[in-house]
């Protein structure tokens, strides 16, 4: 149990630290005012996307679904799983908004700097959340 749950956290750091740079690659495209660079940057962001995001972001689902099979009991019965378990899917939301502003930056589409800025904004302090239910989760049980 303990090393499904590991193997869910170290996808994570990968999985949360890729999308992040996605997100601010995005955004600072939008202010570069040399083209190729901004195209570069486009291009950047979604090959951290593609390669290295989408795939953390599988294995750690793989790994946190196994985690809560292996004890869906506790899970299930456990109040801070539920808050936790919201604000990771608003970080799944956000992770394929991400994605597809990505692409369509990379193929030519002008993109919003500030709302890319917003929305990793948005990420964090979801995985800021996250991280909150989970350290905070003793304190939680009724």
């Amino acid at each position: 149990m303990h090393l499904l749950v590991s193997l869910h956290v170290m996808a994570n750091l990968v999985w949360i630290g890729a999308i992040t740079c996605v997100g601010w690659l995005l955004a600072t495209r939008a202010k570069e005012a040399d083209p190729a660079l901004a195209k570069a940057s486009a291009d950047l962001a979604l090959r951290i996307y593609r390669r290295l995001a989408t795939p953390a972001f599988g294995v750690s689902f793989v790994f946190g679904v196994a985690a809560l099979a292996a004890n869906a009991a506790y899970y299930m019965h456990a109040h801070w799983f539920h808050g936790k378990l919201t604000a990771a899917l608003v970080v799944i939301a956000l992770h394929h908004v991400l994605g597809a502003k990505a692409r369509r930056a990379a193929s030519g589409g002008v993109q919003g700097g500030g709302s890319s800025a917003i929305l990793t904004a948005g990420l964090l302090a979801s995985v800021f959340a996250v991280v909150l239910f989970v350290i905070f989760k003793t304190d939680l049980v009724p």
